[in-house]
């Protein structure tokens, strides 16, 4: 087994994982472990994946990998297609399967990507596409410190002082974003997929393994100007459930799954406790900078009510 650690959890795993940091930990919070799944997706499969929830059990289902079980927050099992790479597998465990490990362990997710800044987390969230790995990785490149991509976990156990759980080492952006946040060469860096463009970033060196206050939640749309602007407490618990990981990535299914009236509570507890804001600006990689700078000019400026 490889010993690993990511969003606060001793990770065990019979799967090579280079993209988390390794643990001296033998004792696991999650197992991950390959092996049989006894369920089935329906046939004919309405899509090239499916997922099923009953109880404290969820089944993901890719048709490009496999079947993945989740159960209680603590197993992962994992029965593959015969002759998928591991680096292929490797996409759906990090994301969406390891989102569902943290769902069960009652953690608020938004598809977000967070940065630290001056010992405060901020999260940029919105749909696919909409930039929260470049804006999270052009703050990086201004000297703040990555602490997730795409999945942002939130420890609402203390609701008055919600905590942001940092994730795992690694940024995925699409070349032209690698070079205009980092200034990197994006033929130096491996594709998160054979068959895509984007692009794998590494970032131990600029990763905070620490849990921060969260300061800010950003919900990135495209618009004509760069404007900030705060969100009515009904609209930001709308905005939020919205940009939810799970139900955007379950759909209708979420329903099914245990927890659903909770994660609408933490959602208007964590609107009580939390500024959210819109972020509305052009799509335009030449902004980057003059955006970066609004959103540190926006940090230090006292909360609007």
């Amino acid at each position: 087994m490889y010993h690993y650690i990511a969003y606060g959890l001793n990770i065990s795993s019979e799967l090579l994982l280079p993209e988390l940091k390794i643990s001296s930990v033998v004792e696991a919070d999650v197992v991950i472990q390959l092996g049989k799944v006894n369920w089935l997706p329906p046939d004919p499969c309405p899509s090239w994946k499916y997922f099923h929830f009953d109880g404290d059990t969820a089944y993901l289902y890719w048709d490009i990998v496999g079947k993945f079980l989740v159960r209680s927050g603590r197993e992962i099992t994992i029965e593959l297609i015969e002759g998928v790479d591991e680096g292929v597998v490797r996409l759906p465990l990090l994301g969406a399967v390891l989102a569902m490990v943290l769902h069960q362990r009652q953690y608020l997710l938004l598809h977000g990507s967070a940065v630290a800044i001056k010992e405060h987390a901020v999260i940029f969230a919105g749909a696919s596409g909409h930039g929260k790995s470049t804006m999270a990785a052009t703050l990086y490149g201004r000297g703040h410190r990555l602490m997730a991509d795409d999945v942002s976990a939130i420890n609402l156990e203390k609701i008055s002082r919600p905590m942001l759980i940092p994730g795992f080492p690694q940024i995925k952006l699409w070349p032209e974003a690698v070079t205009a946040a980092l200034g990197d060469d994006p033929e130096a860096l491996k594709r998160v997929h054979p068959d895509l463009e984007k692009r794998a970033r590494p970032m131990a060196n600029g990763f905070l393994q620490v849990p921060l206050p969260l300061e800010r939640i950003y919900l990135l749309s495209e618009g004509p100007s760069v404007h900030i602007k705060p969100l009515k407490p009904q609209e930001a618990i709308a905005k939020l459930i919205g940009n939810s990981f799970i139900p955007m990535l379950v759909g209708e299914k979420f329903i099914q799954s245990k927890g659903t009236g909770l994660h609408i509570s933490q959602c208007a507890n964590l609107v009580k406790n939390v500024p959210i804001y819109t972020l509305e600006r052009p799509c335009s990689l030449e902004l980057l900078s003059d955006i970066a700078h609004l959103i540190e000019e926006d940090l230090a400026a006292p909360v609007q009510i």
